[in-house]
C-alpha cells in the first residue's frame, strides 16, 4: 500500500499543492513552522477521517478560504481515489472513488502508523494515551471494533448523564440497570479484542526489541483491565470471565458512581503495561530503554497491520529522527526501507546517511510550498 499522488487545496498553510510520492522513502526537509507537520496531518486525515492535532475540523481550512480538500491516489491491490472535504458551510464529506461514504467505511482504506516525538512518551505517558494509541490501530483493521467502540462511548455518555441527574432525582436510579447491560456487553467485547490484539503486538515487539537490544533484554506488553488487582499479571481472560468481573465491579462501586455522578468501571479505565525483564518500564526503565520499547512497539504495529490487512501501512515520521540516536535511527530506517512507504519530516538532512538520501526522494518545504 502506498500513496501515489497527493493534492492539498486550502489546507492549513497550503494554498494549492500537488506532489507525487516515492513508494519507498520520502524525506521532507524544512525549518519549523513551514508546513511539514501539516502535510503529515493531511495524510492522517485521509486515513482516520479526522485530525490528530485538533477536534475543530474547521481549523484545517486555510485562513480566508471557505473549504479545504485533501485528495490522494492510493495504490493497494487495486487503485483507490480518496478525498476529504471540510467546509465552513456544510458537513464534512468523505469520498472513496468519487462516491460519498461514512467514516466507518472510509477508515481502513488507507492505513497509517504515525510516529511523533509525543509517541516516545507512550511508556511514561497517561493510560489514556496508551489506550488511544491501541484503539487507533485496531480501528484501522477491524470495522466491528470501530462500531463497538462508538456504541460503547455513546452508552458511557448517556449513563454518565443519568448518574448525574440521579444525584438530584433519586428515583432515576432504577433506570441505571438498563444501561448497565449495554455497558457490560459492549465493554467486555472491547476488552477481549484489545487483549487479543495486544498479545499479537507483544509477539512482534519482542522480536524487534531483541534485535535492538542484542538479546540482552526481554520486553513484555501486558494488558491491564480495570478489574485486575495485579496490573503486571500476564493473563488472557475469556469473554465470560470479563463479563463476570465487569458485573462484580459494577455492583461493588454502584454507590460510589452515584455519589460521583459518572461511570467508574469499564475499558476506559484500562491500561497497558510495558515490562523489561519483568520490571515496570515506566518506573524502573531508563530513557533509552523506554525509547527502545516504543520503537519496537511501533514496528510491531506494522507487522500487525500487514497480517490483518494483507499490506503494510504508510508510515508517518514527524521529526523523530533527531530524537533517536544513530543506532535506533539506522535500525528503524533499515526496517522501513524494506517494507513500507515512509514519509519523514526533518529540519536537517544530516540525520540521514548518504546512502539513505540517495535512495529517498527528498522534498524541501518553505512557507507552505513543496519544492
Amino acid at each position: 500500500m502506498h500513496i501515489k499522488t497527493l493534492h492539498l487545496r486550502d489546507f492549513r498553510n497550503y494554498s494549492d499543492q500537488s506532489l507525487e510520492l516515492n513508494p519507498g522513502l520520502n524525506i521532507f526537509v524544512g525549518d519549523n513552522a513551514q508546513g511539514k507537520t501539516n502535510l503529515l496531518e493531511a495524510i492522517y486525515v485521509l486515513s482516520l477521517s479526522k485530525s490528530y492535532r485538533t477536534g475543530r475540523e474547521t481549523e484545517l481550512i486555510k485562513h480566508g478560504a471557505n473549504q479545504t480538500i485533501i485528495h490522494a491516489q492510493v495504490q493497494k491491490m487495486a487503485r483507490l481515489d480518496l478525498a476529504v472535504q471540510v467546509s465552513l458551510a456544510t458537513s464534512k464529506k468523505l469520498l472513496v472513488n468519487q462516491k460519498s461514504t461514512n467514516a466507518n467505511s472510509f477508515v481502513g482504506q488507507l492505513n497509517t502508523v504515525l510516529f511523533t516525538p509525543d509517541s516516545l512518551q507512550l511508556v511514561k505517558g497517561s493510560p489514556g494515551d496508551r489506550r488511544r494509541f491501541l484503539d487507533i490501530q485496531i480501528c484501522q483493521i477491524d470495522a466491528v471494533y470501530r462500531t463497538t467502540l462508538l456504541k460503547y462511548q455513546r452508552v458511557v455518555r448517556q449513563r454518565n448523564s443519568l448518574l448525574k441527574e440521579a444525584q438530584m432525582q433519586r428515583s432515576l436510579v432504577k433506570q441505571v440497570p438498563v444501561w448497565d447491560t449495554q455497558l457490560v456487553a459492549l465493554g467486555s467485547e472491547l476488552i477481549w479484542r484489545r487483549q487479543e490484539i495486544l498479545s499479537i503486538l507483544e509477539e512482534f515487539a519482542q522480536r524487534a526489541h531483541e534485535t535492538i537490544s542484542h538479546e540482552l533484554e526481554n520486553l513484555q506488553v501486558a494488558y491491564a483491565p480495570f478489574f485486575a488487582a495485579n496490573t503486571q499479571e500476564h493473563k488472557q481472560y475469556t469473554l465470560a470471565e470479563i463479563e463476570q468481573f465487569f458485573w462484580s465491579e459494577l455492583k461493588d462501586r454502584r454507590e460510589e458512581e452515584l455519589r460521583r455522578g459518572y461511570t467508574l468501571v469499564g475499558p476506559q479505565r484500562d491500561d497497558i503495561i510495558f515490562l523489561i525483564n519483568g520490571l515496570d518500564l515506566k518506573t524502573f526503565g531508563s530513557q533509552g530503554q523506554q525509547r527502545t520499547a516504543v520503537l519496537a512497539y511501533i514496528l510491531a504495529e506494522l507487522e500487525l497491520m500487514s497480517r490483518e490487512a494483507g499490506e503494510y501501512p504508510v508510515v508517518l515520521l514527524d521529526d523523530v529522527m533527531s530524537e533517536l540516536d544513530q543506532t535506533r535511527r539506522s535500525f528503524l530506517l533499515s526496517i522501513l526501507n524494506r517494507k513500507a512507504q515512509t514519509i519523514v519530516t526533518t529540519t536537517n538532512l544530516a540525520s540521514f546517511d548518504e546512502k539513505t538520501r540517495q535512495e529517498a526522494r527528498v522534498f524541501r518545504i518553505e512557507s507552505g510550498r513543496i519544492l
